[in-house]
């Protein structure tokens, strides 16, 4: 009877603890119960496991989709998913019971915020704090150490799969805190001084005199593609050192010590590789040679944002590289605009990405030991599910169909989601371009590969995978004749929103972005071709050319923000006049009409990507609405609009900038009766300022918008910058 008793007693107990743990939908009341707060954290983690997944598939897109909208959606991504991670790790070490699985899904999750390798930084600022963004990195640790220590005296499969994870998430840390720390400014000094002298002694040497080099062969050109990598590795180890100091840790500070590698990796040297692989039948178009090409070029391009210069004999170089080598030949604008893409995709990924840190000298025996850690956790992982599911006094939600109980469930999805995201960043980092140039330059410096036909199959495949295109190729443009009315909704553009979000202005709306086109790139290419001089005077050579220095005046203006904004309004004019609708399928028309808007746009959107001021330039761009709103009242059509324009009249002598370009648009279609001349006109002087303003100082201006999707003008800023095309008076 006794034994009865008790026997119902604990099954009573047992309902008991059943109607309190196991909830459905319909007895669920509150978030405060035990299981309820369970319930938190299981969706919490699937979810914050969720914005991984997107921000490791989505980030990398940032340099190719120059859209607001999808910034703003992988800047919430990179919080959110931040703040969430947090709030599950605080969750589960306040919870009031113990759950073995809480560690490894605190685990798994930290390893995934590390394993971003696509993002490290969503802005320079990132890599510019890199100390505080390290501090954080260190106090997640701090709490997940705390809550593995909760678990410790629990169970083996706990102590096993939180030792190998944790393993795995040491170096996904350490290279997270490392990407962040030689991607600033202070450390890209550093580091690049090293190629810097290296450049410096190569030209001042006597080794390479002038009209030594050779563009077609390369002969002369020994630009560094691989050998300083050492230089970066033991100044982050410096700058790390100092880190733990800063935390309280002792430890002994050593010199600086720049050097190079042994094996340097020279443009020249890839050029003279007798290999297959790189010769004229493996390698006929220079595309593989060519990646190592914009990788030196991309190394050139850090030296200008850390500041330092070069010789006058590298630039004269430099100048012959692209003259007389990537476009003399028959498709030399497609190879150029190729070289350049990728040398901006590399510098992208130098500042943004893990990408320059994952593949350093010795990288892959750190990726083939977090790998074997990875494959030690989830199989100790799998044991402690086993033992979880045997086990009836842990608090859990309702069991599934299929006999799993939800957190089992959360698990699994955690596990293969975390299997995906491994792969797919093995995926990135084997068929990357950084690992390509990585293998030519092993090619090039191993003779024993060269002739070998297995390993050469390899290297050939690998470099031939396109994982994404290093940029959209599109004009993003603007029209001031279609947009001056625009008027943006106040719920989100006001004085309380203006400290969240940037905001827009009167009469600031894109047109729809449209395809680059190999006309506008073959027009600029062929004017940078006829340049005699590095050093721009100014924008009439076209006007001089075509004889019509009568349009001078419009030239003149300052500062150049109100030539781009007077011209376009005369373009814009000519564009919707009816007698020109047999024009507008030339090639001129489409030149002349896509550089306006696009400079229009960089002056509404993008002002630090042009000479002057920016708040100068938006000040410019503001009174241009205003007195277009003026200029225009009562015209609700475009027709009316042009029919505006005509009555105006032409005077050379208006001071607002849309009377100055009603006159210049009334000059160009009553005083020149050719239409294609009219055209001709227009396109040739619109790539001729679009060249004239892209040289800039300002590097840091162009690296920040590489992580907005890009800038044809970023493209031409960083050619022109390789041979120092320069204005003669600019303030930029």
């Amino acid at each position: 009877m006794r034994n009865l008793m008790e026997t119902n007693l604990k099954t009573e107990m047992a309902l008991a603890t059943i109607r309190n743990c196991n909830i459905t939908l319909g007895n669920f009341k509150s978030l405060k119960t035990p299981v309820g707060r369970l319930l938190q954290i299981e969706v919490i983690v699937m979810f914050t496991t969720f914005m991984f997944l997107l921000l490791i598939t989505f980030s990398s897109w940032r340099r190719r989709r120059n859209e607001q909208k999808f910034g703003q959606f992988i800047y919430m991504v990179y919080n959110l998913s931040t703040f969430l991670l947090t709030y599950s790790l605080s969750l589960m070490h306040d919870f009031p019971s113990r759950n073995k699985l809480f560690p490894i899904w605190a685990m798994l999750l930290m390893i995934t915020f590390g394993s971003t390798d696509s993002i490290s930084a969503y802005s320079l600022d990132d890599n510019e704090q890199w100390k505080r963004n390290n501090w954080q990195l260190l106090t997640k640790s701090i709490w997940l150490v705390w809550l593995i220590n909760l678990y410790f005296r629990d169970g083996s499969e706990v102590v096993v799969a939180a030792e190998c994870l944790f393993i795995v998430l040491a170096a996904k840390f350490w290279e997270r805190a490392w990407a962040v720390m030689v991607a600033s400014r202070q450390s890209l000094e550093r580091n690049a001084k090293v190629l810097a002298d290296f450049m410096k002694e190569e030209h001042e040497s006597g080794d390479v005199s002038h009209g030594e080099v050779d563009p077609v062969s390369m002969r002369g050109y020994k630009y560094l593609v691989w050998g300083d990598e050492g230089s970066l590795l033991s100044s982050a180890t410096e700058k790390f050192l100092g880190f733990l100091s800063c935390v309280g840790i002792d430890v002994n500070h050593a010199q600086p010590q720049h050097y190079l590698g042994y094996n340097l990796i020279t443009i020249e040297k890839v050029w003279n590789c007798g290999g297959v692989l790189l010769n004229s039948q493996g390698d006929p178009h220079n595309k593989l040679k060519d990646k190592c090409l914009s990788f030196a070029l991309f190394k050139l391009l850090r030296l200008r944002y850390a500041g330092y210069s070069l010789p006058q004999k590298a630039y004269e170089n430099a100048w012959k590289l692209i003259r007389d080598g990537l476009l003399s030949q028959v498709d030399g604008c497609e190879r150029a605009f190729r070289v350049v893409e990728v040398e901006l995709m590399f510098l992208f990924d130098f500042f943004y990405t893990k990408y320059s840190i994952i593949h350093q000298p010795g990288w892959w025996l750190i990726k083939l030991m977090e790998l074997t850690g990875i494959a030690m956790g989830i199989w100790a992982t799998t044991s402690l599910l086993k033992h979880h599911k045997r086990s009836n006094s842990i608090c859990r939600l309702t069991t599934m169909p299929n006999g799993l109980s939800v957190d089992e469930f959360v698990t699994i999805v955690m596990i293969i989601s975390f299997i995906i995201i491994e792969l797919m960043q093995l995926y990135f980092m084997v068929f990357s371009e950084w690992a390509k140039v990585i293998c030519i330059c092993m090619y090039v410096n191993i003779k024993s590969w060269q002739g070998n036909a297995w390993i050469e199959r390899i290297i050939g495949a690998i470099c031939r995978v396109q994982l994404q295109k290093p940029w959209e190729q599109k004009l993003h443009q603007y029209s001031l004749l279609k947009s001056y009315s625009f008027k943006p909704p106040g719920l989100l553009n006001n004085r309380i929103m203006a400290a969240f979000i940037d905001q827009t202005r009167d009469g600031q709306k894109q047109s729809m972005p449209i395809e680059l086109g190999k006309e506008v790139k073959q027009a600029v290419f062929d004017a940078l071709m006829s340049f005699t001089h590095t050093k721009m005077k100014n924008v009439q050579a076209s006007l001089e050319r075509n004889n019509v220095r009568q349009l001078s005046w419009a030239c003149r203006l300052e500062p150049s923000t109100q030539v781009i904004m007077v011209w376009h309004f005369a373009t814009s004019f000519c564009e919707h006049q009816k007698q020109d609708r047999g024009s507008h399928k030339s090639t001129n028309f489409s030149v002349a009409t896509k550089l306006s808007k696009y400079l229009a746009y960089l002056v509404a959107f993008a002002p630090s990507l042009l000479p002057g001021h920016a708040l100068i330039t938006e000040y410019l761009f503001n009174q241009a609405i205003i007195e277009a709103r003026s200029f225009f009242k009562g015209c609700k059509t475009m027709e009316e609009r042009v029919d505006k324009i005509k009555d105006s009249g032409s005077s050379a002598h208006e001071e607002t900038i849309i009377k100055q370009g009603a006159a210049l648009g009334n000059e160009l279609v009553y005083n020149i009766d050719d239409n294609d001349k009219i055209w001709k006109i227009l396109a040739e002087f619109w790539v001729e300022l679009m060249l004239y303003v892209a040289p800039s100082k300002n590097a840091k201006a162009h690296a920040e918008h590489l992580a907005r999707g890009g800038e044809f003008i970023t493209h031409l800023w960083a050619l022109l910058s390789h041979a120092e095309i320069e204005r003669d008076h600019s303030s930029a």
